[in-house]
C-alpha cells in the first residue's frame, strides 16, 4: 500500500460502520450506490484486504476493516480539527498565542502582564497553562507552546533564551523560628529543621547540594511543593525553612515577615527569562509580551 488514503473513502467506511448499508451510506453521503460499492473495492485494493463482509442483509466490518476504521475515526478528526485551527487563525486581525509559566511565577506577576497585552492586541487569542521547569524544553520542541516563561536552563542548543532578570537564592525562616538569630549556619542547624523546595527546580537543587556538599553540610530537604504561597506559608507559620529567589519574597524580606539566612559566602543564583525555539524568531506580539514581562519585573523590584 503506497498510495494515502482518501479522506471522502475514510468518510463513507464510519458511515458504512454505523448503518451497515452500502444504500444509506450513498444516501448519507450524497452519491449513487454505484459510486459507494466502487469505492469500498478501491479501497480494498488499495490496502491489499478484505474490509467488508455480510451478514444476512447487513454489511459489516471485517476485523482488518475494525482496525481500519479506528484509525479512520481519528484522521478525520485531526482533520476536523485542522480545519478549525486555520479557520481561526484565518479571520481579520486574530492570532494565537500559548504561553506556559514555570510555577514559581505568582499570578499576581504574570495577570497586569496579560492585561496590558490584551490592550494592544485586543483579537489575540493567549493560551496559559503552568508547567514544571523541567518541561519547558519538551512543550517548545513538541510544539505544544509559543513561549515557556521559565528559568533559565543548563541546556539548549534549539531554543533561545531571552533573560528578564538575575537573583540569588535565599534561605528563609519566620522571626520566630530557632535559627532566625544565627549569624552562622552549622552543620547539625541544617540537618535539624525541615527545608521545603518549590517543585521543578532540580538544577537549582543540584547546584545547592554540590556546594553545600563542597562545605559538608546538608539540607533537610523533605518536602518539594508546586505552589509558592503554599511554602510561604509552611514556612511563616511553622519551624520549616525554605529555598527561593529573592525576587518572589521581596515584600516578605522587606517586612520581615521572612528572615534570609547566611547559608554560603558564594550566593546560589538563577535567572528567569522567555524560552522560544530558534527555528523561528519572535513576531511582534511575542516581543511585546516579553518587554511587559520586563517592566513587571521592574515594578517589583
Amino acid at each position: 500500500m503506497n498510495d494515502l488514503l482518501d479522506s471522502r473513502q475514510l468518510k463513507a467506511l464510519i458511515v458504512l460502520a454505523k448503518t451497515g448499508s452500502v444504500t444509506e451510506t450513498a444516501g448519507q453521503l450524497f452519491v449513487t450506490h454505484s459510486a459507494i460499492s466502487h469505492s469500498f473495492r478501491n479501497l480494498e485494493a488499495q490496502v491489499g484486504c478484505r474490509l467488508f463482509g455480510k451478514l444476512g442483509k447487513k454489511v459489516i466490518l471485517t476485523e482488518a476493516g475494525e482496525a481500519l476504521l479506528a484509525h479512520a475515526e481519528r484522521i478525520l478528526s485531526e482533520m476536523r480539527q485542522a480545519q478549525v485551527t486555520l479557520t481561526d487563525l484565518n479571520k481579520w486581525g486574530s492570532r494565537r498565542l500559548r504561553l506556559a509559566i514555570e510555577s514559581i511565577f505568582p499570578s499576581d506577576f504574570i495577570a497586569p502582564v496579560l492585561l496590558k497585552f490584551r490592550r494592544e492586541f485586543p483579537a489575540t487569542v493567549i493560551h496559559v497553562e503552568t508547567c514544571p521547569a523541567d518541561q519547558a524544553a519538551d512543550l517548545l520542541d513538541n510544539r505544544a507552546v509559543d513561549l515557556v516563561l521559565a528559568a533559565k536552563p543548563s541546556s539548549g542548543k534549539n531554543h533561545e533564551f531571552l533573560p528578564l532578570l538575575a537573583d540569588r537564592f535565599h534561605l528563609v525562616v519566620n522571626p520566630g523560628h530557632p535559627l532566625a538569630a544565627k549569624s552562622n549556619l552549622t552543620r547539625k542547624d541544617l540537618t535539624q529543621h525541615p527545608c521545603l523546595l518549590l517543585r521543578g527546580c532540580g538544577h537549582q537543587r543540584m547546584a545547592l547540594e554540590n556546594l553545600l556538599y563542597q562545605r559538608g553540610l546538608n539540607l533537610n530537604i523533605t518536602a518539594e511543593i508546586e505552589h509558592l504561597e503554599t511554602i510561604k506559608n509552611f514556612v511563616k507559620n511553622t519551624h520549616a525553612a525554605g529555598l527561593l529567589p529573592g525576587w518572589v519574597i521581596t515584600s516578605e524580606l522587606r517586612n520581615r515577615w521572612l528572615i534570609s539566612l547566611r547559608l554560603s559566602k558564594k550566593p546560589i543564583e538563577q535567572s528567569w527569562g522567555l524560552l522560544h525555539s530558534r527555528a523561528r524568531p519572535l513576531n511582534h506580539a511575542e516581543s511585546t509580551l516579553w518587554k511587559y514581562c520586563g517592566q513587571q519585573i521592574a515594578s517589583l523590584s
